[in-house]
Parts: structure tokens; C-alpha cells; sequence
């Protein structure tokens, strides 16, 4: 996951933090994300990513509010199980 790096339009009207969560979505639902799969810590993704650590919390919000995704306290974020 923190391996490839997505390529961000810094100036496009679209957030970054859009633009992270787009990418991540396109992942699950492309097969290469798994239900279960753990992500990497936040801060490491924004490193790795080039990106503002909050920009990558929001990314988790806006996934958690798509039911993409899910946290868990002292564990970390999730790809959700797809019902």
C-alpha cells in the first residue's frame, strides 16, 4: 500500500485529501485492497505520500463516510468487510 505513491494534481480544484481517498476507493474496488487489509499509519502515508498528515486523516474520514473503511482504536484503519 505505502509502496505506490499516487500521483497528486497539486493544482487541481479537487482536495488532495479527495484525491487521496479517489485513489484509495479505486483500489478496494479494483481487487488490489482486500477486506481486512490494514493501513499503514497515517503519518507514514503522508510522508510516503508527499502530503500533509491531515490531509490523509481527512482521506480516512471521507472513506469512513463512503463505508469504505474503518477504525479502531489503538489498532488502526481497515479496509471494511463489503456486506
Amino acid at each position: 500500500m505505502a509502496s505506490e505513491r499516487p500521483e497528486f494534481d497539486f493544482g487541481s480544484v479537487v482536495p488532495l485529501y479527495e484525491q487521496a481517498a479517489d485513489y484509495i476507493q479505486a483500489r478496494i474496488e479494483s481487487g488490489a485492497l482486500q477486506p481486512g487489509d490494514r493501513f499503514p499509519d497515517m503519518r507514514k502515508l503522508a510522508e510516503d505520500w508527499g502530503i500533509a498528515y491531515q490531509t490523509v486523516r481527512r482521506a480516512m474520514r471521507e472513506l469512513q463516510e463512503r463505508g469504505l473503511v474503518v477504525s479502531r482504536v489503538g489498532k488502526g484503519t481497515f479496509v471494511k468487510e463489503r456486506k
